[in-house]
Parts: structure tokens; C-alpha cells; sequence
């Protein structure tokens, strides 16, 4: 967990309700709007709503959707949060926004006992990054790519690298590729999934800090690499 003070109960991590999706990563720190309206995902709403707000979003795995309306194979690490806002809306459906708290692995998957899924599930630690220099790597080639952005992205950018927490910035560096990346919009994986949700993904799953670290480094030296070749790296950028 990122703040042990907000750390679930044992009684959530034993029967945690899930909402697996097929195109979003929750990561700590973050916050994931979410339109409901599937019956069994209002009843989770409900549910959730009744008991403390927690519940946890993973990432469904490719080929989910010949058994989605059933129990379809999920990433066994995944995000885990609270419900920080619930719009109930007049069709029905619900509006709600869930605040990335921390990382589960699943231990396993509970017997039915409603129309929603439930897992038992450990906490993942949060450690702080051991390799200061990478991290400094990083921090220095975000600068340069900011300075290809407009202005609004620019500061976005900045804004990120001030977070103090290096752990909760690295998170927030994953949330915003999307935005640096557009060298890798459209791009898919060999398995089928687009290229910067498999990043995120990734960066989820990693045990230790600095892996997260040497991923962003390499994903960030592709975009500093395609901003070179397209002619878009300002001259300024290579003194």
C-alpha cells in the first residue's frame, strides 16, 4: 500500500468484489471513472456501497470475450481501491470513480454467493526505488519529451515530476504515457492488446520499484528514438 493508513481490512482482502475490464488498469494513486450498468456490476455497486467502498478492478486477459458473460481468466495482480464517488443516474446505470490504493495478487477465487465475483487476496508492498540514478534517467528524458508538448501537456508533465513520492510519481508517469506515447496509439502487442495498456500492466506486476523504473526508462528512450527519426525533436533538445 501506498498509505498504510488506508490499508483494507482483513475481512475485505478475504472476499474482495472484482470488476474485471477489458480496456483499463487501476494503479495506486489514480483515479478510474467507471459507467455501470451491467445487472451484475450494479449489484456490486450496491454491494460495495453497503461495505466500506472497497473493491478491486483487473485487467481482463486477451480472448475474454467467448466467456464474458461468464467467469473469463483475469490478471491475477491488479489494482485495488475505494469508491470515492457514486452518481446513481435516472436509467439506472451508476456513475462512480474508484481511487487506486495499492496493488492485490489474487489467492483465490471464492464460490458464488452473488452475481459478481469475489476473490481472497494478499496486499503487494510498495517499496521505495533503490536505483536513484535510473530514476534520474527517467525524470530527465520526461523533460525533454514535455518540451515537444503543448503547453497544457508541458505542465501536466511537470506537475507529475514534482510529485515527492517517488513511488506514487512512477505511477503517475505510467498513467500518462498514453498522452507522451502517441508513437504507440494503434500499436498492439504480438497478443493482441494495445501496446500502452500492456505497459501499464506491467508496471502493475513488477515486484520491486526499480523494475518499474527500468520499464518507464526503455519506453521513454522509444519515444525519445521516434521523436528523433519523425524530425519533431526540436534541435534545442539535442545540446
Amino acid at each position: 500500500m501506498l498509505d498504510e493508513d488506508r490499508r483494507p481490512h482483513a475481512d475485505v482482502l478475504a472476499a474482495l468484489p472484482v470488476f474485471p475490464l477489458p480496456n483499463a488498469v487501476l494503479l495506486p494513486g489514480m483515479v478510474v471513472p467507471l459507467n455501470v450498468f451491467e445487472p451484475r456490476y450494479l449489484e456490486m455497486v450496491d454491494h460495495v456501497l453497503d461495505e466500506g467502498g472497497h473493491l478491486g478492478l483487473p485487467l481482463l486477459r486477451p480472448g475474454y470475450e467467448a466467456e464474458y458473460e461468464g467467469r473469463p481468466a483475469f490478471e491475477t495482480v491488479f489494482g485495488i481501491g475505494r469508491m470515492v464517488s457514486h452518481q446513481k443516474l435516472p436509467d439506472g446505470r451508476r456513475f462512480i470513480r474508484v481511487e487506486g490504493l495499492g496493488r492485490a495478487r489474487m489467492v483465490e477465487e471464492l464460490p458464488p454467493r452473488a452475481s459478481f465475483r469475489e476473490l481472497r487476496v494478499d496486499l503487494l508492498d510498495e517499496p521505495a526505488p533503490d536505483d536513484t540514478h535510473q530514476l534520474e534517467v527517467l525524470k530527465a528524458q520526461l523533460e525533454r519529451i514535455g518540451g515537444t508538448l503543448d503547453a497544457d501537456d508541458q505542465r501536466m508533465v511537470q506537475s507529475v515530476l514534482r510529485i515527492p513520492d517517488a513511488r506514487l510519481m512512477l505511477y503517475a508517469v505510467t498513467a500518462i504515457m498514453p498522452t507522451l506515447g502517441f508513437w504507440a496509439r494503434g500499436q498492439s502487442t504480438s497478443a493482441g492488446r494495445p501496446a500502452l495498456l500492456e505497459l501499464q500492466q506491467r508496471c502493475l506486476t513488477f515486484e520491486d520499484t526499480d523494475g518499474r523504473v527500468t520499464a518507464l526508462v526503455e519506453c521513454a528512450a522509444s519515444i525519445c528514438d521516434s521523436l528523433a527519426d519523425s524530425g519533431a525533436w526540436p534541435r534545442r533538445m539535442w545540446n
